[in-house]
């Protein structure tokens, strides 16, 4: 008889291990029906979470293979397509607190969400008495961000909250900021902006594992890329972050190539560009990766134009126009 084999990362508040389970495999189980079976068959100690089975509650995250996945809708024919009929490795969510096997905690994850200022404060045209109606296209600009269902999948595979989240906050974070920031009916759209400007708004690294991992289709990224084009618009372009959105505008209207000797300067000025980064610029020549003809021609005059460059450049103009 064919079997399915899983190993399952165990953690029992002190001590850590990954455990293996056999179980007969029959076609049409979800991950979250094996987890199911192994619980209530094999080891009654295995801890999980999942709740309505129907991919609403989002309870019932966990990784398989190093990738955040709804168990409940998730086919395990589906991942043997892809990892074939070997093991299936199956840990808790990444960057949260493991509670016990592959339950992680949200308090703090919750608490965190309070600085996105969730809530909407309406215009006064929305009086008590007429509500807060929306017409049908407005709705629609901000429908996909309602989808969320705090499963947590972006946060795990976000590359930059695992490498701190001291600066920068869960990408699901950022899309319900959105929410209420894009939503027409909100008398103060950029106080929720402006709360992301806080906490990371140009920290994103562009990875686009959030938008990847979604299980409801939802982009958190764009949703960072949409609050940076609200920010700068608003007049909030100090700092490193808007400072290199404009470098790479510049680059690109000047001769459609990205001059990277002169982005750091761009972006952190002069006196930072040369202390903080003249260690690893001596490397850089220490290694051969970089002459100093070669950087000095750079940085004195751009590169040639791309050929159809005036097409590129009515883009960025569109681009920048009010819609």
């Amino acid at each position: 008889m064919d079997t399915l084999t899983f190993l399952i990362d165990r953690f029992d508040g002190t001590d850590s291990w990954r455990q293996r389970y056999e179980m007969p495999y029959k076609p049409g189980l979800t991950v979250l029906a094996c987890l199911i079976y192994i619980k209530e068959r094999l080891d009654p100690t295995l801890n999980f979470t999942a709740s309505c089975r129907s991919a609403i509650c989002g309870a019932c995250a966990v990784r398989v293979n190093g990738h955040a996945l709804l168990a409940c809708d998730t086919m395990v024919d589906d991942l043997r397509g892809i990892w074939g009929e070997g093991a299936l490795g199956v840990s808790p969510l990444g960057n949260a607190r493991v509670v016990s096997d592959l339950v992680v905690a949200w308090e703090e994850k919750v608490e965190r969400l309070r600085l996105a200022r969730p809530g909407l404060d309406a215009k006064p045209e929305f009086s008590a008495q007429k509500g807060c109606r929306q017409a049908p296209a407005d709705m629609q600009a901000i429908a996909r961000q309602w989808d969320c269902i705090l499963c947590g999948s972006c946060a795990s595979e976000c590359n930059k909250l695992t490498d701190s989240e001291k600066d920068f906050l869960e990408p699901f974070i950022f899309t319900h900021a959105a929410r209420y920031a894009g939503d027409s009916r909100s008398a103060v759209p950029m106080r929720h902006v402006e709360a992301m400007l806080e906490h990371g708004l140009w920290k994103c690294v562009h990875c686009m594992e959030c938008v990847t991992k979604c299980p409801k289709h939802i982009r958190p990224g764009e949703d960072i890329a949409a609050m940076r084009h609200m920010a700068v618009a608003a007049g909030h372009t100090d700092g490193p972050g808007p400072r290199h959105a404009e470098a790479f505008r510049t680059d690109l209207g000047a001769t459609g190539r990205l001059n990277e000797v002169k982005l750091v300067p761009r972006t952190e000025g002069m006196v930072s560009a040369a202390t903080k980064h003249l260690p690893f610029t001596l490397r850089m020549f220490a290694k051969g990766k970089l002459g100093v003809v070669e950087a000095a021609r750079l940085f004195m005059a751009d590169n040639p134009p791309v050929e159809n460059i005036d097409g590129l450049r009515k883009v960025l103009a569109a681009e920048r126009s009010p819609s």
